[in-house]
């Protein structure tokens, strides 16, 4: 199991993380709206020889909120970079998957000689009328009301996500999983996850879409793996990237649609790259 603990930053803001193992630090970045609790497996999947640290990224779990987030990622990369020099490291791994693979990608453009090397996790490319058209209507008002109505909101967007992409297009052609296909548990989770967010829930959610653009990949020079798993929500976004003529340093880990292959495919791609970096 991990531990946890909190690094408090230059301004006065704490970010709670969880860690285990010793070795390599390898920084881990959830998917929005959810909270580093979802990094466990694939913390105790990754080889020997590496340092996990799995952060709540800013405003979601248990972490204080980005004191000025604005609308696109840079805030939350600025944000592990300030987070990996209060652990007292210079250059990091980074896995992160969804929202957390877009940071990842902003933080090795922003800062390449603190990025030994990136893992991408559900990563895939929007055109900008598909961006358009989701952001419209992806993120409904959640703000609390005295009906609960908000509440009930809440659970039919998790319950949708896990069924349609995106999750209020909800007919055969978008559909990703059948109802039931994930555990009440699992979507419990998530909710309590949502709700803990707050109101600006969708803040480093919508940052996410805004980056999901392959084109922003051109910009990471350091050694990079898109892990290419077949039960992803993204994954017909995510094969556009077949198409694309990306630069050598970035490699596609094709693997199938199980949550075991999935995890296999991640821990191969780390120790591959931990390995080059030694």
């Amino acid at each position: 199991m991990s531990k946890r603990a909190y690094a408090e930053l230059p301004d006065g803001r704490q970010t709670h993380y969880r860690c285990r193992g010793g070795g390599l630090p390898l920084i881990l970045l959830h998917a929005s709206p959810l909270s580093s609790a979802w990094m466990e497996p694939t913390m105790a999947a990754l080889p020997d020889g590496v340092y996990a640290v799995a952060p709540d990224t800013p405003g979601y779990g248990a972490s204080d909120p980005l004191a000025k987030p604005g609308e696109d990622l840079s805030g939350y990369a600025a944000w592990l970079k300030r987070f990996i020099a209060a652990l007292g490291f210079e250059r990091v791994g980074v896995y992160g998957s969804s929202t957390g693979a877009q940071i990842a990608i902003e933080f090795a453009r922003a800062w390449p000689e603190a990025a030994h090397f990136l893992v991408l996790d559900n990563a895939a490319h929007f055109t900008d009328a598909e961006r358009e058209y989701i952001l419209a209507r992806y993120f409904p008002d959640l703000s609390p009301r005295e009906d609960g109505a908000h509440l009930r909101k809440a659970w039919d967007m998790v319950n949708a996500t896990w069924q349609w992409f995106p999750w209020f297009e909800q007919d055969e052609q978008h559909r990703i999983a059948l109802a039931g296909a994930v555990p009440l548990e699992t979507r419990q989770a998530m909710l309590v996850d949502q709700l803990r967010a707050g109101a600006d829930y969708a803040r480093a959610y919508r940052g996410a879409f805004l980056n999901e653009d392959a084109n922003r990949l051109f910009g990471v020079s350091a050694p990079t793996r898109i892990i290419r798993w077949r039960g992803g929500m993204l994954r017909k976004y995510a094969d556009r990237l077949d198409d694309m003529d990306l630069p050598a340093n970035i490699g596609m880990v094709h693997c199938g649609s199980t949550m075991e292959q999935r995890l296999a495919a991640i821990r191969g791609a780390v120790a591959e790259l931990a390995g080059d970096s030694a």
